[in-house]
């Protein structure tokens, strides 16, 4: 049997790799993830890729922020000897 594009085959036409150039037949053709029709198989020139598997990989999110924070102080001075010290009953 013949094989070939340029042979009769029902059903089937003759179609150009889009990565290759080359006449292949239909049948002889897949859609690859990029929307191209390219060659794939025995007898071809198999210009199929699959996807990369890391184009499917989801960022994870970064958080920047810090688990707690103090609030600011109101500008109080409370050290010793400023007046403003804070005693037990204050507490």
């Amino acid at each position: 049997m013949r094989s070939g594009p340029d042979h009769f085959t029902l059903g089937a036409w003759k179609c150009v790799c889009d990565r290759c150039g080359f006449d292949f037949k239909n049948n002889q053709l897949r859609k690859e993830w990029t929307g191209f029709r390219v060659c794939s198989g025995p007898g071809t020139n198999d210009c199929w890729e699959p996807r990369h598997p890391q184009d499917h990989v989801k960022g994870k999110r970064d958080r920047q922020a810090p688990p707690w924070v103090r609030p600011d102080s109101d500008g109080t001075d409370v050290s010793p000897g400023s007046g403003n010290e804070v005693s037990p009953e204050d507490l």
